[in-house]
C-alpha cells in the first residue's frame, strides 16, 4: 500500500465512479481498477461495492475513508514543513472556494488581503461545496471560502479552523411580470429553483416552501433559470445584485431573506509560514 493508492481510493470515494476517478487520476479505467484492488488486497478486505449501475463503500470503507483523508493531509503537511526547515518553501497557495462566491466577493476580498505583502503564487479552484471539502481533506487546498447558516457548523466543517470574513444574505429572487411586479410569491405551490446536495446552500436553505422544478449545484444556472421565468431562486445578494439593479430580478417578498456568513476555512495544523502570513491577515482585516 502506497500514498498513491490511497489518493486513488479518494477520487473513487468522491465520485463514485470507475470511469470518472481514473480520468480524474490521469489513467485507464483498468489500471485504476487494478490499483484499487491491490490497495484492497493490502488492507485485507474489500473497500468498494460494484454493480452494473452503482459503486458503494462497503463499511470498511467508509471506516477507512477519514483515516486515508487524515494520511493524505498528513503527508502534504509533512512535505511543507521539511521544505520550510530547508528554507526552500514556496510562496503559494491554494484557495478553493463555492462557485456563488468565486464570481464577485472572493476577487474583491482578494484585492484587499493578498497584496504586496503576501506576494506569491496563487491557485484558486472554483467548485461545488463537496469538491472543495474533498479538496481540503487530501491537502490539496489550504484555504476554502463558503457560505455558512448562523446555527450550528455542519460536522464536516468542524474538523478546520474556521473565521468569519464577510457577511451576505439569501434572498427569494424571480422575474418580474410586465407591470414590474414578481412574477411569483413564496409558498408551497410557488415553483422553486432549488440546490443540489453538493452545493453548500443546499443544507443551509432546507425547509423553504415551494415545488421544486429543478436542483442545480451552481447559484449562478439558478439565477439564470429565473431571470428566464423559470421560478424562484433563492440567491445570495452579493451574486444577484447586479440583476436586482438591472431589473432582470425582483424580491419574491419584501420581507424573507436568510441571513448567512462568508467563512474562511483552514486546515487545524500548522501550514507554511506563507500560508499562516495569510491567514493572520484575514483573521486581522
Amino acid at each position: 500500500m502506497d500514498l498513491s493508492q490511497i489518493e486513488d481510493f479518494l477520487e473513487l470515494a468522491r465520485t463514485l465512479n470507475f470511469s470518472r476517478a481514473a480520468e480524474g487520476r490521469n489513467m485507464t479505467q483498468p489500471a485504476f481498477s487494478r490499483r484499487i484492488r491491490a490497495l484492497e488486497d493490502a488492507i485485507g478486505t474489500p473497500l468498494t461495492q460494484r454493480t452494473t449501475r452503482s459503486v458503494t463503500l462497503t463499511q470498511a470503507g467508509r471506516a477507512f475513508l477519514p483515516r486515508a483523508e487524515a494520511l493524505v493531509r498528513m503527508a502534504q503537511d509533512a512535505r511543507t514543513e521539511a521544505l520550510a526547515a530547508a528554507g526552500l518553501a514556496q510562496k503559494t497557495l491554494t484557495l478553493a472556494a463555492t462557485h456563488a462566491l468565486s464570481y464577485t466577493f472572493v476577487p474583491r476580498w482578494l484585492m484587499g488581503i493578498y497584496g504586496a505583502a503576501t506576494a506569491g503564487t496563487l491557485n484558486l479552484v472554483s467548485d461545488s461545496f463537496q469538491s472543495c471539502l474533498q479538496l481540503m481533506a487530501r491537502g490539496e487546498a489550504q484555504f476554502f471560502i463558503s457560505h455558512r447558516g448562523l446555527g450550528e457548523a455542519p460536522a464536516a466543517l468542524q474538523a478546520f479552523r474556521t473565521i468569519t470574513i464577510g457577511q451576505d444574505i439569501l434572498l427569494p429572487l424571480c422575474a418580474p411580470d410586465k407591470d414590474g411586479e414578481p412574477m411569483w410569491r413564496p409558498g408551497p405551490d410557488a415553483p422553486l429553483l432549488a440546490y443540489a446536495p453538493a452545493s453548500g446552500l443546499h443544507a443551509i436553505l432546507q425547509g423553504v416552501a415551494g415545488q421544486v422544478r429543478m436542483r442545480s449545484v451552481l447559484a449562478a444556472s439558478n439565477l439564470e433559470l429565473a431571470k428566464s421565468g423559470q421560478g424562484i431562486a433563492w440567491l445570495p445578494l452579493t451574486l444577484a445584485q447586479d440583476a436586482l439593479d438591472s431589473g432582470a430580478l425582483v424580491r419574491a417578498s419584501d420581507s424573507d431573506q436568510v441571513p448567512v456568513d462568508i467563512v474562511l476555512h483552514r486546515p487545524r495544523a500548522r501550514l507554511s509560514a506563507h500560508c499562516e502570513a495569510v491567514w493572520d491577515r484575514a483573521a486581522a482585516t
